[in-house]
């Protein structure tokens, strides 16, 4: 089992840089069919890694509730990716993805206290980043709309759940080298959310948009990949 969970995560890996660069290309050529179908087949592989890496817990006698839980995160994640790629075209399905994103962030937060517990720490950070965050919007004079409230409510909880993923590195019950590894995860998730609003409430430049996806999707492979015993 040592072999497989060392080989396994690097012919994943090799299939999702594969894919990655097959999605960045089809966005370039603004191919909205196969974007989107590259798009939710890399959501299925971060599915498959989630369900390998808990099979692999369980052989090994070590899967727990919170496992489950960030799995269910990387499902909600499929119907975000699905209806994001609307976010300029229907806003409707534009909140539909939020929606599916809180649901992700509401099942990795529930995650992390469930194994770390709650401390003031994550508060504290969240409440630092969420002042950058708003200086940012304030200086490039970012017009939200009607999403102003969804997208409110979906930014405290992404902010909350990288913040508790950063200090869960610190804690006592940390999982050896899975808890860093969901812990750049979560920080990368974050990442790309500003680069996303910077594209989308900033700037057309495509340079923020490749930042985002290639964020976004290192994020959920990591996330993932936090999965596997390690």
């Amino acid at each position: 089992m040592a072999v497989l969970s060392v080989v396994l995560p690097v012919v994943i890996a090799v299939c999702y840089v594969i894919l990655l660069w097959q999605y960045i290309r089809m966005e370039a050529r603004h191919n909205f069919v196969r974007a989107t179908t590259l798009k939710l087949t890399l959501g299925a592989l971060f599915c498959i890694t989630g369900i390998a890496g808990l099979l692999l817990l369980t052989l090994d006698g070590s899967v727990e509730i919170p496992d489950i839980l960030v799995f269910c995160g990387l499902l909600c994640a499929v119907g975000g990716d699905y209806f994001l790629q609307f976010i300029r075209l229907d806003a409707k399905k534009f909140n539909a993805g939020i929606f599916f994103f809180a649901l992700t962030q509401c099942f990795l937060l529930i995650s992390m206290f469930m194994r770390f517990g709650i401390g003031w720490q994550e508060f504290v950070v969240t409440a630092a980043v969420l002042l950058l965050v708003l200086l940012l919007m304030k200086k490039q004079d970012w017009q939200l709309g009607k999403a102003q409230v969804p997208l409110t409510v979906y930014t405290v909880l992404l902010v909350l759940m990288a913040a508790k993923a950063a200090v869960s590195v610190f804690s006592p019950q940390a999982i050896a080298g899975r808890t860093l590894v969901m812990a750049a995860g979560a920080v990368l998730f974050l990442v790309s959310d500003l680069f996303l609003g910077i594209w989308n409430y900033h700037t057309d430049k495509r340079i923020h948009a490749n930042l985002n996806w290639i964020t976004y999707f290192s994020g959920m492979f990591l996330l993932a990949l936090s999965l596997h015993p390690m």
